[in-house]
């Protein structure tokens, strides 16, 4: 009986000390990240860059107002990064299963670039409103960013308290792309060394993409091209085969290389559907190659896949029509019924800054990007950003 009652409270002991341990965890996750979770519900970044104080109106200010995104960005990817057990992660992205070793090759991409980018940082004293310290590793850019708060003027306050909303909500965005990958695959990370995301462009160099079109003859796609010739500005234009077709059939060979004529173009294939998963893919991509070289005269080179969804063998299909897979590293939500006109070019700019060159995704069949891109222009006038007019 007295051992039997022994074994009986130390069971217990057992018991209580495992939930102890489960709880402090818990806690400890609880407090890490409950405003994320409680505070800041929401799964899209949205951010209002009113409450930035100055105007991004030379290479100056763009550089330190970069820095100070970029240095938010890292509090938040350092905090996400503490999610080491696979269940909690798990719980945080709301997944059933993850890919815990492309969530950590995400995390050392950012960390290498961001540390990257702020060797490009160049701020006069004017513009020096917070002062900073060399950053030559991840560890200096951390302690930059933990000391960050306690640095900024009064009125920049209202801009930190937005800039932790969204990246919270950005970081989750992208958490959840790696731990999907490459399960599903998409922009997040790349699956070919010939694939191209912006990585290697120039610093402050910037292409403007835009997807699915056409649309009928005077729609949206006709009225945002329109806007680029009227601004001076290009943009790389992936059709898809069967909308190009239409448009053809109804208005003509004539009309359709007057559309386009100035822009460049791709193939986002023939149907908006996941290719991995679509069993006449290779048709579908070389229909619409066949398509864009019959009816523009020219030869596809770019090819983006629906979703960003691709596989080696799709990758391998390309390449021996010496075709390169495109993606993007800015996504501009402008699809997304959750996200305004203003709300998009407030994205899509202060993701310009964290990342500093790229590729920006559009859609033409949208009409966000009409009212998005004159203001993107607007506020980045004289800030040194290139809006490249080709590539490669």
């Amino acid at each position: 009986m007295i051992k039997s009652s022994y074994k009986s409270e130390r069971g217990v002991q057992i018991s209580l000390s495992v939930c102890k341990k489960m709880f402090v965890t818990l806690c400890f996750a609880l407090a890490l990240f409950g405003y994320t979770e409680a505070k800041y519900k929401s799964t899209l970044g949205k951010i209002d860059r009113s409450t930035w104080p100055y105007k991004i109106n030379s290479a100056s200010e763009f550089d330190f107002a970069s820095a100070m995104e970029m240095l938010v960005f890292a509090q938040e990817i350092n905090r996400a990064e503490q999610i080491t057990n696979v269940d909690s992660l798990k719980s945080y992205l709301r997944l059933k299963s993850v890919k815990r070793e492309s969530v950590d090759n995400y995390i050392t991409f950012v960390k290498k670039r961001l540390v990257q980018n702020f060797r490009h940082i160049k701020i006069d004293k004017e513009q020096q409103r917070v002062v900073l310290g060399t950053v030559n590793n991840w560890s200096n850019l951390l302690d930059e960013a933990n000391n960050l708060e306690q640095k900024l003027p009064a009125s920049m306050i209202a801009w930190y308290n937005q800039a932790r909303q969204f990246y919270a909500s950005y970081v989750y965005e992208q958490f959840r792309l790696a731990a999907l990958f490459p399960r599903i695959t998409s922009e997040i990370l790349t699956l070919d060394n010939t694939e191209i995301n912006g990585s290697r462009f120039d610093d402050k160099q910037f292409l403007l993409t835009f997807d699915d079109g056409p649309t009928v003859n005077g729609g949206n796609t006709d009225k945002l091209i329109s806007l680029l010739k009227q601004n001076g500005k290009t943009g790389l234009f992936f059709v898809l085969g069967n909308n190009l077709k239409t448009r053809l059939d109804k208005s003509g060979t004539n009309n359709v290389n007057n559309l386009y004529r100035d822009m460049l173009v791709g193939s986002h294939s023939r149907v908006h559907k996941a290719h991995p998963r679509y069993k006449n893919w290779r048709q579908a991509l070389d229909y619409t190659d066949s398509l864009i070289n019959s009816a523009l005269n020219r030869e596809c080179v770019y090819f983006r896949p629906p979703y960003g969804q691709r596989n080696t063998a799709i990758i391998n299909h390309l390449k021996k029509d010496n075709t390169q897979v495109m993606l993007w590293n800015i996504d501009s939500q402008d699809w997304n019924s959750k996200i305004k006109s203003a709300e998009v070019s407030d994205r899509v700019l202060t993701l310009m800054l964290v990342w500093r060159k790229g590729i920006l995704l559009f859609h033409d069949i949208h009409s966000k990007s009409r009212f998005t891109l004159p203001k993107l222009w607007k506020d980045l006038e004289g800030s040194g950003v290139i809006w490249m007019d080709d590539i490669y």
